[in-house]
């Protein structure tokens, strides 16, 4: 088959950073992790994949006006954002509208265990939605085998699904707009996403595509897809 456009960001070549708080992984760059070939694609400029160690903290500045998007995969976390206080379980997914300069907080409520999350930015100059209404929910057990549609406002520049796998369950997913971006991030497991291998933790940027095939090549497989305006 043609490929259509696009470009793997494959898990091995992501830029770390660990610490006795924390270790982090880059899809783009960030802060010391620097490759000409790390760019942000399009308005999606930050894809980490950090964990905490047990009742730690870290501080995230916002280097974008921005949406930042904070999906716990094992574990939960605690963000601040100036006087109040996110708490975000597994099966949530917390999106705050951060300016230029500003500092989270995020830490690790649990004394004893490591937790993982994944956090999403993407550039807006957008600032109307207060944090308390973008706090989704999902169920992956309840909602096996397909993509789930975690957050879909018109309000917001981006659409946010997910979906848990077994082995050789397909779906499509269908572009709300021909002209948006399309970017999945492999969380467990492997895909065929558009002809192409992935495994946990690579990610895949696609453009100029109406639907995307995607196949499960192993059982509980878990993806993350964005779609987004740029």
């Amino acid at each position: 088959m043609e490929l259509t456009p696009g470009k793997i960001f494959l898990a091995d070549q992501r830029g770390l950073a660990e610490s006795s708080v924390l270790s982090r992984y880059s899809t783009f760059n960030f802060e010391k992790f620097y490759s000409e070939h790390k760019a942000p694609v399009g308005d999606l400029f930050l894809c980490n994949d950090e964990s905490i160690n047990g009742g730690k903290v870290t501080f995230f500045l916002s280097k974008e006006d921005s949406f930042q998007i904070f999906f716990p995969v094992t574990g939960g976390i605690d963000v601040v954002q100036g006087n109040k206080e996110f708490s975000v379980d597994t099966g949530k997914v917390q999106v705050l509208n951060t300016g230029k300069g500003e500092v989270l907080e995020i830490s690790n409520p649990y004394p004893n265990d490591r937790i993982n999350y994944i956090q999403l930015g993407i550039k807006t100059d957008f600032f109307l939605l207060r944090p308390s209404e973008m706090l989704y929910s999902f169920d992956f057990e309840k909602d096996q085998n397909q993509l789930i549609e975690i957050i879909s406002n018109p309000k917001l520049p981006f659409k946010l699904s997910a979906g848990i796998f077994a082995g050789r369950e397909e779906a499509i997913y269908r572009m709300q707009n021909h002209s948006n971006k399309f970017y999945c991030f492999v969380i467990d497991g492997a895909f065929e996403i558009e002809g192409r291998l992935m495994h946990a933790r690579d990610g895949l940027a696609l453009w100029d595509i109406e639907e995307v095939e995607l196949e499960a090549l192993s059982n509980n497989a878990i993806v993350v897809v964005l779609e987004f305006s740029f």
